[in-house]
């Protein structure tokens, strides 16, 4: 797989979202000099700029070091989805056990409202990200997805989320699409363009005095002389702490901490833009979802009437061709009544999320003061600038490491065989589709 600074697209090739961005994209310096700060946030996406922004507004200097340019991995590749859920079918009373009662409750609360506080934040910095709160569902592909939507359907429902049931003859009324049993909605769900969303949290940083370099890969960061140093291009950043956020691209910046993660490439692909007429045969109601099956299932409509899909690929050279025939079959299983339209795949990419053993991301101590958020395992759109800005508040004095809702890891939290579960998720995606074909996802 190489190294996450060889995997690093600056030119985003194929990428939907860096074309048709309506926030203005700043090109920032490279790093060409020693600098002093009160803290060094390795990696410009969703949690990075939103850990510096938040640490910025409560008055610390603070410089954000991309390898690549703002928005280059998984936050400006994703498909746009602000899901107030776990992933998967991984259900609020679990992530209670993981954390225990405090943190579980306050992780719970940040992912139900997580999309309600990133569209206040959108507002209050008046970022073009065609925001859209037009919900978000979960349907069942298979007897066994079912009985685990239904789950957590009612433990949501229990909790006093606003959720809505959908029986099996209701689905394809409600989201267009075809060959699911029943599914689950949450009206508060919200689709972004996330890219852009990447440049307007940029530029709010920007406006409170976050400095960003571009282009500007990290080697390591250590303690040296009783303090923090980042240590890029040939230069020297001391910091009073430093947060590495670079999820699905990550280095060995300290010993170990690329094992943090499982890096997962996901292909997303885009029609031409389709007539209204079209679209409301395909998502009537404009609610993205996501499915349970392993080799992907998810569906939206982007700002320009484009429908986009995507999901797990092979991790090889020389798989688009196989990606695109798989998201054409996969789009017309969905979408039966697209078939006689024929639309053509306007454009497919590819990029990395990082997944951890147990779908929920942690706050690692490091070494004292510096510390990673890492593990969003396809949830980052919202989950990541919600914690983010904890972490910035964190960094900034104004919480204790007690209120950050995630475990809090010290040392590295390295995967177990992390090596046999990378290799064999780069091949493992024909187990995946015979996996959802019979019923066993």
């Amino acid at each position: 797989m190489g190294s996450a600074t060889s995997r690093v697209d600056v030119e985003m090739q194929g990428v939907l979202w860096a074309r048709t961005s309506r926030e203005v994209r700043v090109d920032a310096p490279a790093l060409e000099a020693d600098a002093d700060v009160d803290l060094v946030v390795v990696g410009a996406g969703f949690a990075g700029l939103s850990i510096a922004l938040h640490a910025a507004k409560a008055g610390l200097s603070v410089r954000v070091l991309e390898a690549g340019i703002v928005g280059v991995g998984a936050s400006g590749r994703n498909g746009g989805y602000a899901v107030p859920h776990f992933p998967g079918a991984l259900r609020p009373s679990q992530v209670e056990k993981l954390l225990g009662p405090k943190k579980g409750r306050k992780l719970v609360s940040l992912v139900a409202e997580g999309p309600g506080r990133m569209l206040e934040q959108i507002r209050e910095y008046d970022i073009a990200c065609d925001a859209s709160q037009s919900g978000w569902a979960q349907p069942a592909h298979s007897r066994k997805a079912l009985a685990k939507i239904r789950a957590v359907h009612d433990e949501w429902k229990a909790l006093g989320v606003v959720v809505e049931w959908i029986d099996g003859a209701d689905v394809q009324p409600t989201l267009g699409a075809h060959g699911y049993l029943a599914a689950w909605r949450n009206p508060t769900g919200t689709t972004v363009q996330p890219y852009a969303l990447c440049q307007g949290l940029a530029r709010a940083a920007r406006s409170h005095g976050v400095v960003i370099n571009e282009r500007s890969p990290v080697s390591r960061v250590l303690r040296e002389d009783g303090h923090p140093v980042v240590h890029c291009k040939g230069h020297r950043v001391t910091a009073r702490q430093v947060v590495i956020a670079t999820n699905g691209y990550t280095d060995n910046l300290t010993p170990g901490l690329e094992k943090a993660g499982i890096n997962v490439r996901l292909y997303h692909c885009a029609t031409e833009p389709l007539p209204p007429e079209i679209l409301d045969t395909v998502l009537p109601q404009r609610t993205c979802f996501t499915d349970l099956r392993k080799s992907g299932g998810f569906s939206r409509c982007d700002a320009d009437g484009r429908i986009i899909c995507g999901g797990a690929v092979f991790s090889v050279p020389g798989a688009q061709a196989y990606g695109l025939a798989h998201a054409r079959k996969r789009l017309y299983e969905l979408f039966p009544q697209l078939r006689p339209h024929a639309p053509k795949f306007e454009t497919y990419w590819e990029g990395y999320c990082s997944i951890t053993d147990s779908y929920l991301p942690s706050f690692q101590v490091l070494d004292r003061d510096i510390y990673s958020l890492i593990g969003f395992s396809t949830r980052g759109v919202s989950l990541a600038q919600n914690v983010g800005r904890v972490v910035g508040e964190f960094a900034a004095g104004k919480c204790s490491l007690d209120d950050i809702p995630l475990e809090v890891v010290h040392g590295t939290r390295a995967i177990s065989m992390h090596g046999v579960k990378t290799r064999v998720g780069r091949l493992i995606f024909p187990a995946y589709q015979a996996m959802d074909r019979f019923g066993l996802s």
